[in-house]
């Protein structure tokens, strides 16, 4: 079955994983998930989609995705694909008590894209190889998890730190006159994907030919137009399969298909599974 897995265990608040040069440097769609997500890039150039814009990444940028923010990335065969990927919780920020300080890390994840100080680039990477990653292996004992946890905290408090100093460059990048006519066809996509919407459909309301917009779609966010729209259906159905009661009738009607056969037939194409037996397998 191919579902997708989320990269926290139900017993765990954070994890932290490392990559570089992976066989499959490319996620083959836009997905989402139900945790956070900080994305620290060693390598030396990589595209990064997030809702409707795409991200030149260069090294040591760090990436901010929120909870259930539909994000893609990747990179050319000659680049490095070298990074850290750091997933969390609600549950991992208990243990500040001050409310203001958790949002003014949740804040992070509202800006993207945040450049830091060298620095802090070193600093991070050193715990991040020194107290962090190792509390993943098998041998790590509860002490060690527990410094991982409080080391974690610490990269968050500096962070915020230099975003308040004014010593943090903050994405700042403007839209050019096709990104942001892309943006727009995407935002349009995102609160209306449970209408019927063809390409005929969307040249007419954005003024574009059928031309401009499939390359131009395809370019900024790495996939075709229809492509896009039937993931973002189908993660929407994902999602109320895993935290909605609705029926798989209900549901294919509520992400825009009124064919409930063809509906089950594009999930099995990506899932290899039914709906029904994808939510008949999530955990209790």
């Amino acid at each position: 079955m191919k579902k997708r897995l989320e990269p926290l265990q139900p017993t765990e608040n954070f994890r932290v994983e490392y990559a570089i040069n992976p066989q499959k440097p490319n996620m083959p769609s836009s997905h989402y998930h139900n945790c956070y997500e900080v994305y620290f890039f060693l390598g030396n150039n990589a595209t990064y989609f997030i809702e409707n814009k795409s991200f030149h990444v260069n090294t040591y940028d760090v990436i901010f995705i929120d909870k259930f923010t539909y994000h893609k990335t990747w990179y050319q065969d000659d680049e490095t694909r070298e990074r850290f990927v750091i997933y969390f919780n609600d549950e991992a920020l208990k243990k500040i008590e001050d409310k203001n300080i958790i949002a003014k890390i949740l804040n992070l994840f509202d800006k993207k894209k945040i450049s830091f100080p060298g620095s802090f680039n070193k600093y991070m990477l050193q715990e991040l190889n020194k107290n962090i990653y190792p509390a993943f292996s098998k041998k790590a004992s509860t002490v060690s998890k527990l410094r991982a946890h409080f080391s974690l905290l610490g990269l968050f408090l500096s962070m915020i730190d230099l975003v308040d100093r004014g010593y943090a460059l903050e994405n700042h990048e403007k839209y050019n006159s096709k990104e942001q006519r892309i943006a727009q066809v995407i935002n349009y996509i995102n609160s209306n994907y449970m209408k019927n919407i063809t390409l005929d459909i969307l040249c007419e309301r954005f003024f574009v030919s059928k031309y401009y917009l499939c390359h131009s779609f395809k370019e900024i966010t790495g996939v075709s137009i229809m492509d896009f729209i039937t993931e973002k259906r189908l993660m929407e159905a994902e999602k109320l399969l895993r935290y909605s009661n609705l029926n798989i009738t209900n549901i294919a009607q509520a992400v825009g298909y009124n064919s409930v056969s063809y509906f089950i037939t594009l999930f099995k194409q990506k899932y290899n599974c039914t709906p029904a037996a994808f939510r008949k397998s999530l955990p209790p």
